[in-house]
């Protein structure tokens, strides 16, 4: 059985099926694509999903001992008694480059994950058992060989989705990620394709993007101008509430509105470039591998990543040097140890360059909650000998792993969303083949400061404008952020006096009002933080308010075993 988009044929799938059976269980690993896979055989049933973690597989067991399996949290959560737990928001909000840590549980007691490239197996006489299936060859140095790769994976990912589309639609914001799935969408489209960019005050995203879509042939581009209507943070009382907390929920409006205003072009399916960054290039931790690597190249690195950000360079080398020697269950008591202490964590660019660290939410939490978090972290340490990833990874590698598995997860929510409201929503970037080339290459040869993503420049350079590849500019949409705070800082004190998440004990609302007033008087606030901290106060809420015999969404899907 397959849930989700798979590219395989029924013969593949079938050819699959026997290998299973003779008890090749690794043939499960090879189907791309981005889905869940449940095979069951006379004794067993197997279960995997996605490399990303956009596909999760939750399971629990009822009271009559029956094994539940879903892509939705609180559906199970009903056969468990809806409890939620409070540890695993916590975890979630303070560590979330530490998905490892969080990722096996859910935000309801009781209810687990199974870890991206991991297989549930669920036997006939009552035995569940999880373990490592994937496993990733280790990263080559070679630019050309993982270009050519990704580039074969863009190409399928694109035309066999759009390839029996009737009115296939895509993102174009004018920069490479989404810009390079619509000209592949358009070039495989007979009947064309349109593209849409959402056009801002002071954003040249929209500028960009027309200049590519007029070298495009067969792509109609749609300008849609952002109305004040839908800032950031407005109508946060009718936000549709996704299965687990997620970032997006912040800007339900502008959500609400894109996806609609797309489903109004009858789209039968959608592609987004939502994913590029998360597998084209890895965290700054990978100079931590070329302080083991090459003294020479971590000096080079670090002098083009020091004129980019205006800082000195002898303190990524010195950033670099020390994670070389720093264990990833050193890292994880570190942090504990400082967030029990209220230790101050550094802050800026160059304290990417470690294993893990706290997001700002934790200049939110009680002193109660970092406690709870910085327990799991010493828990964890005491077993973990390294980072779960699938493959030999160096330090970079690893890390740019845990954030793709937690960008997945949320960005499942946004898929989910984008069903309720009548979208068919994709995001090639986040399938399984795609994942394994931008794997191929290792972390400092996707990610450099001389060049914007030269992996997928590689992949693509002979199939896109080359104004594309050349871009090195991100439009910063972070002014309608504040200009949405501003005009919704009431509604926003109210949301965090008498809070969800004050009454779980995990946050001072005094310090979030702080931080509200801060950024209504213009002063720069961690918004990516202070997103994620409101829609968790969103989704308790909604929790607390929904009624349990609520219907499920249609997307859903459950499965049940004895």
């Amino acid at each position: 059985m397959v849930l989700g988009y798979c590219g395989a044929t029924d013969a593949e799938l079938a050819s699959v099926a026997r290998r299973v059976g003779r008890g090749e269980l690794d043939a499960l690993s090879g189907v791309g694509g981005s889905c869940v896979l449940i095979a069951v055989g006379p004794d067993d049933a197997f279960v995997i999903g996605d490399l990303a973690g956009q596909r999760v597989v939750f399971y629990t067991h009822t009271l009559d001992g029956d094994l539940l399996l879903g892509s939705h949290a609180s559906h199970l959560a009903e056969s468990t008694g809806k409890v939620v737990a409070p540890d695993w928001l916590a975890a979630y909000l303070t560590v979330p480059r530490a998905s490892d840590l969080w990722w096996t549980g859910s935000p309801w007691r009781g209810v687990h994950a199974l870890r991206p490239g991991w297989a549930l197996r669920a036997s006939r006489t009552g035995k569940v058992e999880a373990s490592p299936l994937v496993n990733l060859d280790e990263p080559l140095s070679d630019l050309h060989t993982a270009g050519a790769g990704l580039a074969l994976a863009l190409r399928h990912a694109v035309a066999d989705r759009v390839s029996g589309a009737e009115r296939p639609t895509a993102d174009l914001s004018g920069g490479l990620d989404s810009s390079t799935l619509a000209v592949l969408a358009a070039r495989a489209t007979p009947s064309g394709l349109s593209a849409i960019t959402l056009e801002a005050a002071g954003v040249e995203d929209s500028a960009l993007a027309t200049s590519i879509a007029e070298t495009v042939p067969g792509l109609r581009h749609l300008r849609w101008s952002i109305p004040d209507s839908v800032l950031p943070y407005s109508d946060l009382d009718a936000v549709l509430v996704p299965d687990e907390p997620t970032t997006f929920a912040a800007n339900a409006a502008r959500t609400t509105w894109w996806l609609r205003r797309i489903a109004g072009l009858k789209s039968d399916v959608h592609l987004s470039g939502e994913g590029g960054d998360a597998v084209l290039m890895a965290l700054p931790s990978y100079l931590g591998d070329l302080a083991s690597r090459s003294v020479r190249q971590l000096w080079s690195h670090a002098l083009g990543w020091a004129k980019l950000r205006n800082l000195p360079s002898h303190a990524l080398v010195r950033a670099g040097l020390a994670l070389r020697g720093t264990s990833y269950s050193d890292a994880l008591r570190t942090l504990a140890v400082q967030l029990v202490t209220s230790e101050s964590t550094p802050r800026g660019w160059a304290t990417l360059v470690t294993w893990l660290g706290s997001s700002r939410t934790v200049d939110w939490l009680t002193p109660e909650a970092r406690a709870l978090v910085a327990s799991k972290l010493h828990e964890y340490a005491g077993v973990a000998v390294g980072p779960v990833v699938p493959g030999r990874f160096g330090i970079g590698d690893s890390t740019s792993w845990l954030s793709l598995i937690g960008f997945g997860r949320g960005q499942r929510l946004y898929a989910d969303t984008a069903a309720r409201l009548g979208v068919n929503h994709h995001a090639p970037y986040l399938d399984n083949e795609v994942i394994r080339s931008c794997w191929s290459a290792a972390a400092w040869i996707r990610t450099t400061p001389e060049r914007a993503k030269p992996l997928l420049a590689e992949a693509v350079a002979d199939l896109v404008p080359a104004s594309l590849v050349q871009r090195t500019t991100k439009g910063d949409y972070s002014g309608l952020a504040y200009r949405g705070l501003k005009r919704n800082a009431d509604f926003l004190h109210d949301l965090f006096t008498n809070s969800e998440l004050a009454a779980c004990g995990l946050v001072d609302e005094e310090a979030v009002r702080w931080t509200i007033d801060t950024g209504v008087a213009g002063l720069s606030i961690p918004l990516g933080a202070f997103d994620e901290l409101v829609s968790t106060e969103l989704w308790l809420r909604a929790q607390r308010s929904r009624p349990a015999s609520q219907p499920r969404p249609k997307e859903g899907h459950l499965a049940r075993t004895r």
